[in-house]
């Protein structure tokens, strides 16, 4: 084995090793935002059963506030939904890309990739060339 072999072979256990730990960082992300967001689903639907109940005229303006501060709270929770369900699926087609990577060009595009070109040897022979005419 030649160096430059050896070199080609460090070279490419490095990339897989980089592109592994990459996978890692991703996959943690990926788990992180299905956490944050079935939390956030969680508390979103906490809120929701709070603001069915319903009072007595009198009191009512004494609740207002409450009552208030929970529809803004619900509508932040379901914004940050969004954008927790946004960075699960970035981090989800991230991951994807680098085993892609990994893995080669086909798991990327979904097409195979291209034969290899034939070598000389199994090459046909070239056609004679033509003889003129009259």
């Amino acid at each position: 084995m030649t160096w430059a072999e050896r070199v080609g072979d460090l070279a490419t256990r490095l990339a897989l090793v980089i592109l592994t730990a990459i996978r890692i960082v991703t996959e943690i992300l990926r788990l992180l935002f299905v956490t944050v967001e079935r939390f956030i689903m969680d508390l979103g639907e906490r809120t929701e059963a709070g603001l069915q109940r319903t009072e007595t005229v009198d009191r009512t303006w004494v609740r207002l506030p409450g009552a208030v501060l929970l529809g803004i709270a619900f509508l932040v929770l379901q914004f940050l939904a969004i954008f927790a369900v946004f960075f699960r699926q970035a981090s989800t087609k991230l991951n994807d890309f680098i085993v892609g990577l990994g893995e080669g060009e086909e798991r990327i595009t979904g097409v195979p990739a291209a034969p290899p070109p034939l070598p000389p040897a199994a090459a046909p022979p070239p056609l004679p060339p033509a003889e003129p005419s009259a």
